[in-house]
């Protein structure tokens, strides 16, 4: 027989957690739970809670604790009566709870004395929290209360499932919003009618208006005909009884209009999506030009950055301008007058005088001194590839032209270009370098384009430019125009007097590079320097003085003869002759030495301090030339 007691109060439970909760969701119905399972109940706890991320941990929901309603907490479930509960056991203590579970500080904080708790499980069976009941006195036996709870448990457990769904979808649609908020292509999704349901924020940015004033707009004012008719073939080929879902993706010819009404190139992908029974189209839209933009400035920014980085790693300063003899400091005065104009300086001097430091002293000293300065040595450029290096060329403009370049003269705009060795230029780039003087404009290799610039032209030889032109291979006109401001650099041999100072200079620097002890060279040694004719100039010296630092065994630097490639014992003994009978005996010695090699570390490019180049074109001009050897 069932006890009438135990079944009326068995209904009073019922209906109090019944009302309680009947028409609440999330956590004002967790609120409810707790709050009326612990009236109907007749115990001082009653809390809700749900795992903490991991499956030895729990947060509560919801806790009523007496009069009101407690703080959430978090606590770990070891040692504790949750534990079995969270394993999925209904676990009833009806008294002296505190003597099973010791190590649980918080029953002997709420001074429990009873316990009773039933995992809350979804509908594929997985404990997703419980549902607990405390009480500071003991806990009378109650089999119909217990299937009641069971009942609000199972509820209590759906309400937990559909939390975390919606939780779940709440954290999808967010990651959604970020993944649309980030994307770099322009999404849009319209209805069936056109009408723009979505609008992310690049495509704010593309089509020049907000997000608010894009929603319930039709599409078709940003659509051109032909972007019209090719959306209109899209719908028609997904409503019919052959129906694709493939996406349908327009490469290029299509142009899409901007809120503004400027017209724009893209690319677009068309996809159909069917939700909720209502069909939609999701747009992929790009825009070509922005992106032809942003690859020609990101193109620039890298060939910037490499002509710079060369410049950095070859160019001296001004502060390297080492020397105090009459020569060099009437050739300062005059280049001080002219670095503030605009004036075209044309710089003659044999190999190694120091043509480039004296042109970068010009800029450096000019108005253009915070602008790009880019130096360009034509001897080393092969023959085919000057117009190109200078001025420029368009992609498909020759076989290697994958993308289109930028020459030096478009990337120096607004600052100074230095034109080394400019009488080797072709024919042809010197009638470009001609107009770029005259107009101070060109077009790239293969292209139609005139493009204006603004640059100040530096030219150096060690050619004689005049013999040059009456030998017909120097343009007389491009000569003028370059002859502007002439500035002949005296050879080392004809300022002598600045031999200590860089002589100095250089070690000082070789101590820096080498990591040696060096404080100088020896008087016989700074003799011999002074004594010698150089002719590769202040870089043979700066190279003479540095192979013997590295050979210098201590902190005094010693050249001998062998180490300068020719002595000047060896003038002394009469070798008279001209500047260019010199210097082929002094050449022909180096090569021999060197083994007739021109390149590489022990090529007698490198000791006489020149480029391979430059060392060739200086054998062809003094006609020497490697012996044949024939086996007897």
């Amino acid at each position: 027989m069932h006890d009438k007691g135990t079944e009326k109060n068995a209904e009073k439970v019922l209906r109090l957690v019944s009302n309680g909760t009947a028409s609440t969701i999330g956590d004002d119905f967790f609120n409810a739970l707790v709050r009326s399972t612990a009236a109907a109940m007749d115990v001082r706890y009653a809390f809700v809670s749900e795992f903490a991320g991991v499956r030895t941990r729990v947060r509560t929901l919801s806790f009523w604790a007496g009069q009101g309603f407690a703080d959430n907490i978090e606590y770990d479930l070891t040692g504790t009566p949750c534990e079995e509960v969270l394993a999925g056991e209904v676990r009833y203590y009806p008294e002296n709870v505190q003597a099973y579970f010791p190590e649980d500080h918080g029953l002997a904080e709420m001074q429990a004395e009873s316990y009773l708790a039933i995992p809350l499980i979804n509908k594929v069976g997985d404990v997703l929290g419980h549902l607990a009941v405390l009480d500071d006195k003991p806990m009378a036996p109650q089999r119909d209360l217990l299937f009641i709870l069971k009942i609000f448990g199972a509820r209590a457990g759906a309400e937990l499932e559909r939390k975390h769904a919606e939780e779940a979808l709440q954290r999808s649609e967010q990651r959604l919003a970020n993944i649309l908020a980030s994307a770099m292509d322009a999404i849009i999704i319209i209805d069936d009618q056109r009408r723009i349901v979505l609008f992310n924020r690049a495509a704010e940015k593309v089509f020049r208006c907000n997000a608010a004033w894009a929603i319930s707009q039709p599409f078709d004012r940003l659509m051109p005909k032909s972007f019209r008719d090719l959306f209109a073939q899209r719908v028609q080929s997904v409503s019919g009884a052959n129906a694709t879902e493939h996406p349908l993706w327009a490469p290029g010819g299509l142009s899409a209009l901007r809120a503004d009404g400027e017209e724009f190139p893209i690319e677009v992908t068309i996809s159909p999506l069917e939700t909720c029974g209502q069909r939609l189209y999701t747009i992929i839209l790009r825009d070509v030009k922005e992106r032809v933009r942003a690859e020609e400035k990101l193109r620039e920014a890298l060939q910037q950055n490499v002509y710079l980085q060369e410049e950095i790693n070859r160019a001296p300063t001004v502060d390297h301008w080492v020397g105090k003899s009459k020569e060099m400091e009437a050739i300062i005065d005059y280049v001080r007058m002219v670095a503030p104009t605009d004036s075209t300086v044309l710089l003659y001097g044999e190999t190694g005088t120091g043509k480039e430091l004296i042109a970068r002293a010009i800029h450096q000293w000019s108005a253009r001194k915070d602008k790009l300065m880019l130096t360009v040595n034509c001897a080393a450029l092969p023959s085919e590839l000057v117009e190109s290096e200078l001025f420029g060329h368009e992609k498909g403009a020759f076989t290697s032209a994958s993308a289109q370049r930028k020459g030096r003269f478009e990337l120096a705009d607004g600052g100074t270009i230095f034109l080394d060795e400019v009488g080797e230029l072709t024919p042809q780039a010197q009638a470009k370098l001609l107009r770029v003087l005259q107009e101070q404009e060109f077009e790239r290799v293969g292209g139609t384009k005139t493009l204006k610039i603004n640059v100040r032209v530096i030219a150096a030889t060690n050619r004689n430019l005049e013999e040059m032109v009456k030998a017909g291979t120097f343009r007389a006109d491009l000569f003028y125009r370059l002859n502007v401001f002439p500035v002949r650099v005296p050879p080392l041999r004809d300022r002598k007097s600045d031999i200590p100072a860089l002589t100095n200079f250089f070690v000082s620097r070789l101590q820096r590079k080498l990591g040696k002890v060096l404080e100088g060279v020896d008087p016989a040694s700074l003799e011999r320097l002074m004594s010698y004719a150089w002719p590769g100039n202040v870089r043979e010296l700066q190279n003479v003085l540095e192979r013997a630092a590295i050979q210098a065994t201590g902190p005094i630097v010693r050249v001998d003869e062998l180490l300068m490639g020719a002595t000047s014992a060896a003038a002394s003994e009469g070798h008279t002759g001209t500047l260019e009978d010199i210097e082929r005996r002094h050449i022909q010695q180096v090569l021999e030495k060197c083994r007739w090699t021109i390149e590489g570390k022990l090529g007698a490019a490198a000791v006489l301090g020149l480029k391979p180049s430059t060392l060739r074109f200086r054998m062809q001009k003094l006609g020497i030339s490697k012996p044949s050897f024939r086996s007897h």
